[in-house]
């Protein structure tokens, strides 16, 4: 369940994608022919004895909730020995192939016990990861047990990647967020959050403002350079809109 939860950590997984929920779910779980290891620009086989040495894993995604087709994101190792999205994805794959019954089909969170298999599932890993959240503590984590969820994977992502100034857009794209909704994930009150704002902002202590070359205000309505005032269109301007289009015909 620690290797699954890290694996999904560092490719922003929804818990659909890793675990087995409750209800009817159009994204598909991850099989082990899903996830490929390169090294040298050479892919890896999963027998390989030195999968875990590999340089980058590659995870595609069949279908997604966004309706997105084969989307495959790759993530470089890291220096950890724990924390390292090839490495943890490589446990995975060795500890399933240890059982005759594995395929390429065979989902990731399949587990084998006293020659019986089992898929682990959502509810199983969220009590799990409150347990864990307990023993650390409030003291030291800001929130409590029950204010976690297995969404904590993706939103806890998308945070560690705004905090280590990853690019909007590359967040986006490891994330596979079709729009900004993954600010939704981004929490302000996390204390690293604004963290040397303060000491930018006094950074140019100086500066000067161009004037205008028009005597309008831009933040009044229909300004030009006031673009969510002409954005909204109501029923007069509609009207009007449509007036100025019978011109044009």
């Amino acid at each position: 369940m620690c290797d699954l939860f890290i694996g999904a950590f560092f490719f922003a997984m929804r818990s659909c994608e890793y675990l087995s929920v409750s209800g009817t779910r159009r994204t598909k779980l991850l099989k082990l022919k899903n996830i490929r290891f390169f090294k040298n620009r050479k892919e890896l086989d999963h027998i390989d004895k030195l999968l875990h040495e590999a340089d980058t894993v590659s995870i595609t995604f069949e279908f997604q909730k966004k309706d997105t087709k084969n989307d495959t994101i790759t993530q470089h190792k890291s220096t950890d020995t724990l924390l390292c999205p090839v490495k943890v994805w490589a446990r995975i794959i060795k500890r399933l192939l240890e059982h005759n019954d594995t395929n390429p089909d065979t989902t990731v969170n399949t587990f084998y016990s006293e020659n019986k298999t089992y898929k682990i599932t959502g509810t199983q890993l969220l009590k799990q990861l409150r347990r864990a959240t307990k023993a650390i503590g409030k003291d030291n984590l800001g929130f409590t047990e029950d204010q976690i969820g297995l969404h904590s994977a993706r939103s806890g992502a998308a945070m560690a990647m705004y905090l280590a100034g990853i690019p909007v857009y590359i967040i986006m794209l490891v994330g596979r967020w079709s729009s900004d909704a993954f600010l939704l994930y981004i929490r302000k009150q996390v204390q690293e959050f604004s963290r040397d704002i303060s000491q930018k902002m006094i950074k140019n202590e100086n500066f000067f403002t161009i004037p205008h070359a028009t005597k309008d205000d831009p933040r009044s309505r229909n300004h030009p350079l006031n673009l969510p005032s002409r954005q909204n269109i109501g029923p007069r301007s509609k009207d009007a809109l449509r007036s100025l289009v019978s011109v044009f015909h």
